[in-house]
C-alpha cells in the first residue's frame, strides 16, 4: 500500500554512508526515484568549472535523468572523507562520470529515521590547495563576528545569496533564507547586544574551489552548538552555499579531518 511505501522510504537511509549509496545507485541507474530517496527535495547543487557555478535544482536534475543520456563509460561514487554527528554529517566523495572524476562535498542531515543529503559541491579534478582551507577557515571568521555582533553585513559576507540556513528540529527539516535570518539578527540587536559564542572546534576540508567546515561553539547560555557547511568559491568570494547548525556538543562528534 502507499502507507507501507511511505515508510519504507522514510526509512531507506539508515545511515549517511547509505544515503551516499542511493545517491551513486541513483547515477549508474539514471533513476528519478533513487535519487529522490537520496536527497531532500529542497537540495540544490552547486557545480563549478573555470570559475562559473551551475546551480540545479531537483526538479532540473531529475528532468535531465529523464530526458539525456548519461556519460558513457566508468561510473563509481566513493567516498573519502566523512564527518559525521548525531543529526548532521559531511563527505567528501570521488565522482568517476565517464572521463571525468569529480570531488563531490555532500552536506547530510537525519531527518526522521532517514538520512538525506541536503546540499551538493561539486568540480571536476579539484586539487588540494591550502589557500582554499585558509579561505574557509576565513568564512567560518566572518560568521562567528556576525553572530557576536548581531552584524547582518558580516552575515551576507559569510553566506550566499541563494543559500539555505537549516537546522533539524523534532526530526525535521527547517530552512529560512538569508533575508530571513538577517531580519532575526535585526530583531536580536533590539535585546541583546550579541552572542558571545566560545569556539570548542574547527574542522575544514577543501579541494579547489569547493570546501566543508565543522565547527562547534559554546553559546552565552551555555549551550553548544555544531555548524556544518558547503562552502565555494564564488565571483563576491568565498560564501557558504548551505549551512546546518544543530544542538550538538563537540564531544558527540566523530570524523577525519584537517584543522
Amino acid at each position: 500500500s502507499m502507507i507501507v511505501l511511505a515508510a519504507a522510504l522514510a526509512a531507506a537511509n539508515p545511515t549517511p554512508q547509505a544515503a551516499i549509496a542511493a545517491y551513486g545507485e541513483a547515477i549508474a541507474r539514471n533513476d528519478p526515484a533513487m535519487l529522490a530517496q537520496a536527497f531532500q527535495p529542497s537540495a540544490i547543487m552547486y557545480c563549478t568549472r573555470d570559475g562559473a557555478i551551475r546551480a540545479t535544482y531537483q526538479a532540473q536534475w531529475k528532468t535531465r535523468m529523464r530526458t539525456e543520456t548519461p556519460a558513457a563509460g566508468p561510473n563509481s561514487t566513493k567516498i573519502d572523507w566523512l564527518d559525521q554527528g548525531a543529526d548532521t554529517a559531511l563527505a567528501r566523495v570521488a565522482a568517476v562520470r565517464g572521463d571525468k572524476t569529480f570531488t563531490d562535498y555532500l552536506l547530510l542531515a537525519r531527518i526522521g529515521d532517514s538520512w538525506r543529503v541536503i546540499g551538493k559541491l561539486c568540480q571536476a579534478d579539484a586539487r588540494d590547495i591550502p589557500a582554499s582551507r585558509a579561505a574557509v577557515s576565513a568564512v567560518i571568521d566572518t560568521k562567528l563576528a556576525s553572530d557576536r555582533a548581531w552584524d547582518t553585513d558580516l552575515l551576507a559576507a559569510s553566506i550566499d545569496q541563494r543559500a539555505l540556513v537549516m537546522t533539524v528540529e523534532d526530526g525535521e527539516l527547517v530552512a529560512a533564507t538569508l533575508a530571513e535570518w538577517q531580519a532575526r539578527y535585526v530583531d536580536r540587536r533590539t535585546t541583546s547586544p550579541g552572542n558571545a559564542v566560545i569556539e570548542t572546534s574547527r574542522v575544514i576540508d577543501a579541494r579547489g574551489d569547493i570546501g566543508v567546515a565543522r565547527w562547534s561553539f559554546r553559546a552565552r547560555d551555555g549551550s553548544e552548538w555544531t555548524d556544518r557547511a558547503l562552502m565555494m568559491r564564488t565571483p563576491a568570494g568565498w560564501r557558504m552555499m548551505a549551512l546546518v547548525f544543530v544542538k550538538e556538543p563537540a564531544v558527540a562528534l566523530s570524523g577525519r579531518g584537517s584543522r
